[in-house]
Order: structure tokens, then sequence, then C-alpha cells
């Protein structure tokens, strides 16, 4: 969000820029180029998909491009499709999760009446005092083992969470939730 300015809109654009740039354009070059021996096109497209998905925080992403940049970068692309695979594979996920973070976004800024300025004072404070006391909360319910408190405090974290539009965190509590509502926490 630094590197934007603290604009959500630009925040927004860039990433959905460079995983579309990732998937529509750069994967199909790899995968031509592995195809035809090219080392160095594989090479140029894997590394600038290693350092743009690292710039824009999907770190796994950028891990994965990486494996493939080390190998191909030293001019073989012997064993070079398991990597693209993965790659593709993590690039799957990753626009998989950018959807469902743009649309916790959409409903977040929404419920700030589309104030992107009031949306990141809120965050900022649910960030930094709200969810890590929560979390603790949490965490301290999960080792006395007790559902019931587990599943009231998850919801208190999921309320914070769709207010701020972290659809990671989201995901993870539902699938607490819906544990803790019967009665599991296994």
């Amino acid at each position: 969000m630094e590197r934007c300015s603290g604009s959500l809109d630009l925040l927004q654009q860039v990433v959905s820029e460079t995983l579309h740039k990732a998937k529509s354009e750069q994967l199909p070059e790899i995968r031509k180029a592995i195809e035809k021996g090219d080392d160095k096109t594989a090479h140029f497209h894997s590394h600038s998909i290693k350092g743009a998905s690292a710039t824009i925080g999907f770190v796994g992403l950028s891990a994965s491009a990486k494996e493939l940049d080390d190998l191909v970068r030293t001019g073989t692309v012997e064993g070079a499709l398991p990597l693209v695979d993965a790659l593709e594979q993590e690039l799957g996920g990753s626009c998989t999760c950018w959807s469902a973070h743009e649309a916790a976004m959409a409903s977040a800024l929404e419920r700030c009446s589309g104030d992107s300025e009031l949306l990141l004072e809120i965050a900022k404070e649910m960030s930094s005092e709200v969810v890590p006391d929560q979390l603790q909360s949490l965490k301290a319910a999960l080792n006395e083992g007790s559902a019931e408190q587990v599943n009231t405090t998850a919801v208190q974290l999921k309320d914070a969470a769709e207010a701020i539009g972290a659809a990671q965190l989201l995901s993870l509590l539902q699938q607490l939730l819906d544990a803790s509502g019967r009665g599991s926490l296994e």
C-alpha cells in the first residue's frame, strides 16, 4: 500500500495488471520458450514474474518463479516443465486469492460509503490494535480447548476481518468457525 502512495485504487490496478500479465502473456511465453529450448526467454519472463510478484506481496508466486528462474538461467530448460506447472498452479492460486480479496475490499469499501481514506484508517486501527488482541484471545481459547470460546472469538475476529476486507483471514476463520461449530477443534 505504501508503494502506491496509500491509494487503494492504484494498488488494485497494479496487482490486477501484474497478475493478468503473468497469466495471459508471460506464462504462455515461458511454456513456448521451454518447448523450443530457449532458456534466455524463459529466464526473462520467469525473472520478471519473480520480481513483480515479490513487489506486490505474492511471496509464494515469487518463490515458485524463482525456482524456475534459478534453473533456466543456468542455460538449460531440462527439467523445467514441472516447475512451469508448479508456477502455473501458484499463479492460479494467487489469482483466486486476489479475486476474493477484491470482493472483500469492495464489500468493506461499501460499508464505508465508498470512502477509501476512512477504510484505510479503520484498517490501520484494526490491524494494529483490534486484530492482534483478538488473535491472542483466539490462541488462549485454542490452548484451553474450548470450542465455544473459539467460536465466539472467531466470530469477533471475522467481523473485524470483514470490516477491513481481509479475504484470506476470512477464509481461514470460516474454516475454524465450521470446525468449532461442530464442537471440534481438530
